[in-house]
């Protein structure tokens, strides 16, 4: 059997340690492995890649070991390669854990059973099992063919094709791609931001995560020679919770595998929104947590708000951050049990504050920004409605309340552009794909998979039993994926589902 892998990112890791931990049960076993990604990607994927070390993780150290068999595993590699990272309540710079990540699968990448093909993927074809292009549904299994970047349809046929391709492009939300001044992708930053002019006005869209990096970076690289405060452009008040210190004591929590199993089993299947709802309240009332008035205290993301979190200690909001990480493994098993109509509700009326604080920012990045604030190096302006690249030079900021303001330079940091059809503008391989109708969206607009098997289904071609999509692109299936301990474990999962099949 001939298997592409088709990014070797975390996802990608994940893939290719199932197969080759598969083989060393089985020697026998007859597959060989192609794997596709540029060199600078290779092995760590785009958000870990080099970069400065501003950077940071939003997951503790204790939380994200590779080694399923020592959960103190990557603490145990910062001990003996990093010691000053070496907390496991410490947030760690990401290309140290791309550098980690690495490490982990050293041996791995030494296995004569795989290929290195330094390209990128950006075009698939369906064949049938005599090699013949197919443009409909045979039912029939399905071999595939890869084109890379220089043009060339590759000589081998696949009988399995993971795609790990990673997050979706930048949304270009104002259509501002091409525009001088206007950097669409800010990473990596030392290389798209390190050349900037500081004299210049310089402005930020947006206030997430990426945001702050960009923020950071510039900071410190341009410091003492900024002629004007760095802006975050926002549509609303800025920011999300600051991560609190760890808390040690003890957490109630209903939600475990076997209770999802056990509520499957009594809803056929399906686990009501009310129960999920009724059991993260019953563990709120255990654990003397009010939830309304920590939403009440901390629900807006103001400046106000955040340096209270930061400065100061709430215990009730320091639970609930900590019960949101807890919970995200059970995530996309809970989501994907829920009845269509529950989960509409649920997106609808419950996701955005859950998100708010599931997706938290740490101290360190908040409390730089406060002070930068506090000096006069940083303003925030929101109420955003419009951006225009201006005639002469720049570009025209515009707000709700009319008043217009202008920056010669624009960071983007406004999220990523998870349509389909509005990616194909900035991605080939989706194009292609999206054009076969080899992927198909779901109504949130990315890739409908097969659930919890991770195989693309086509509306063309039906659910493919060899072709499957890991990362950001199936976010609203592996529901909580911005986590890289889960994306590792859903590439060896789905492996694992394929092998079990091929072996019956």
């Amino acid at each position: 059997m001939n298997i592409a892998i088709v990014g070797l990112g975390t996802s990608g890791n994940g893939v290719l340690k199932a197969f080759l931990d598969f083989q060393q049960a089985h020697p026998n076993t007859d597959f060989t492995i192609h794997i596709y990604d540029t060199a600078n990607h290779l092995g760590h994927g785009f958000p870990y890649q080099e970069d400065t070390h501003s950077l940071i993780m939003n997951s503790y150290a204790r939380n994200i070991s590779l080694d399923t068999e020592n959960p103190n595993g990557f603490v145990e590699w910062l001990a003996a390669n990093y010691p000053e990272h070496a907390d496991p309540n410490h947030y760690v710079p990401r290309p140290i854990f791309g550098q980690y990540m690495k490490d982990f699968m050293k041996d791995y990448m030494k296995s004569d059973r795989i290929t290195i093909i330094n390209q990128l993927v950006q075009d698939i074809r369906v064949l049938d099992n005599l090699g013949k292009e197919l443009g409909e549904n045979k039912q029939i299994p399905y071999q595939f063919q890869l084109q890379t970047a220089d043009h060339t349809w590759q000589d081998t046929v696949y009988q399995a094709v993971f795609l790990n391709i990673g997050h979706p492009p930048y949304a270009d939300h104002y259509h501002l791609r091409g525009h001088k001044g206007y950097v669409h992708n800010p990473y990596p930053v030392m290389e798209t931001l390190g050349e900037l002019n500081p004299e210049q006005k310089i402005g930020i869209i947006g206030s997430g995560l990426t945001a702050l990096d960009a923020m950071r970076y510039m900071q410190n690289k341009y410091e003492g020679k900024l002629a004007h405060s760095i802006s975050f452009y926002t549509r609303s008040t800025p920011f999300k919770t600051a991560r609190q210190d760890y808390y040690d004591g003890p957490i109630h929590m209903t939600f475990s595998y076997a209770w999802i199993d056990e509520m499957s089993a009594k809803g056929n299947g399906y686990i009501r929104l009310d129960t999920i709802l009724e059991a993260f309240f019953e563990d709120m009332k255990v654990n003397d947590v009010d939830v309304k008035a920590v939403i009440d205290r901390f629900g807006l993301g103001s400046l106000s708000e955040i340096r209270h979190e930061v400065m100061g200690y709430d215990r009730e909001l320091q639970i609930i951050q900590q019960y949101a990480s807890t919970i995200t493994k059970y995530l996309p098993h809970l989501y994907m049990k829920m009845p269509g109509l529950d989960r509409e509700k649920y997106i609808h009326e419950y996701m955005d504050i859950f998100e708010y604080f599931r997706n938290q920012m740490t101290k360190e990045a908040l409390l730089d920004i406060l002070n930068w604030y506090d000096q006069g190096r940083i303003s925030f302006q929101d109420q955003l409605v419009d951006i225009k690249a201006n005639s002469q030079s720049g570009f025209d900021i515009y707000y709700k309340n009319g008043s217009v303001s202008h920056a010669d330079i624009l960071i983007n940091a406004a999220g990523f552009e998870s349509n389909l059809f509005r990616a194909s503008d900035q991605d080939i391989l989706i194009k292609n794909l999206v054009n076969r109708e080899i992927i198909s969206p779901t109504p949130y607009g990315d890739v409908l998979i097969s659930w919890p098997q991770g195989q693309s289904i086509s509306r063309r071609f039906g659910t493919f039993d060899n072709l499957f999509f890991t990362g950001r692109w199936i976010k609203n299936t592996l529901y909580g994926n911005n986590n890289a301990l889960m994306n590792f474990t859903f590439g060896q999962d789905i492996v694992k589902q394929f092998l079990d099949r091929h072996q019956k």
